[in-house]
């Protein structure tokens, strides 16, 4: 009895780190508009990524991209998003006045989630309608960068009436007035890959423990449960650090880099559709 108790337990606590390293969330983008799964023009992602840093700039609102090959969560698309939200904390701080535009293009899925001070200028209505009538037909059709400029647009378009003002600066820049830029979301990047790496090698070591030679997680056709931050997720493309276009900022003053941090970590709304 004690050994089937002992058996079901490890199963459970084995269930339990497949769960967490399959929904490992990636960490805060360097980019506004970030095209890791390589989807549109290398000049249309740098053209929104600069109007998307002026729009900041204009009105203190952060908007973001986040384009990903496929969803890689073993929950629902509301919930993977905002979580992800959560954690990037787009917006001013005590304003929570971000939204980010997720998209998994094998999925077929899009996602807008917005921060609680732009649910006034953003609400669920507003943001399936963006998704339905202005984004999902242009990708019906395959035109991905036609999609993201008027979906960009139609965002823009709906926040500027919203009672925040711009400095004339990006977040990122008025929190490092040096100039120095950052690639990590003020996490370094060297201790980013040693969390993911710990993580790996603890599943690989669960799975073969629990497996046998013959078994683990690359079993069954090569399947990997682990969001692989440098890959594009199989079969997509793209990777975490490049964030379609360029790597560098639009700007030459030192900044234009989106910061995370900003907003609160609740997100207040938003909607989800599909093409």
């Amino acid at each position: 009895m004690r050994t089937r108790v002992f058996i079901l337990l490890a199963l459970l606590l084995s269930g339990a780190v497949w769960l967490r390293a399959a929904d490992v969330i990636p960490p805060p983008p360097t980019r506004y508009f970030n095209d890791y799964a390589l989807t549109v023009k290398p000049e249309t992602a740098d053209a929104l990524n600069r109007q998307l840093e002026d729009f900041e700039k204009q009105t203190g609102t952060q908007l973001l991209v986040a384009i990903f090959p496929k969803l890689q969560t073993e929950t629902d698309l509301a919930d993977y998003t905002h979580r992800m939200f959560a954690v990037w904390r787009p917006g001013q701080e005590g304003k929570n006045n971000g939204a980010v535009l997720f998209v998994f293009v094998q999925d077929h899925k899009m996602r807008i989630e917005t921060g609680r001070g732009l649910e006034g200028a953003l609400p669920d209505a507003r943001c399936r309608q963006i998704i339905g009538d202005v984004i999902a037909p242009k990708f019906r059709a395959g035109d991905y960068d036609g999609g993201l400029q008027e979906g960009v647009a139609a965002m823009i378009a709906a926040v500027q009436g919203e009672d925040y003002k711009g400095t004339g600066r990006t977040a990122y820049q008025q929190q490092h007035p040096g100039g120095q830029r950052s690639t990590g979301g003020g996490i370094p990047a060297g201790f980013l890959v040693l969390i993911f790496l710990a993580i790996f090698l603890f599943v690989i070591f669960v799975n073969r423990r629990q497996s046998g030679p013959r078994g683990g997680m690359y079993s069954g056709g090569g399947f990997s449960p682990i969001f692989l931050p440098f890959g594009g997720g199989g079969g997509g493309g793209g990777s975490w650090s490049s964030g379609g276009g360029s790597s560098s900022s639009s700007s030459d003053d030192g900044g234009g880099f989106f910061s995370s941090g900003g907003g609160d970590s609740g997100g207040g709304g938003g909607a989800s559709g599909d093409w």
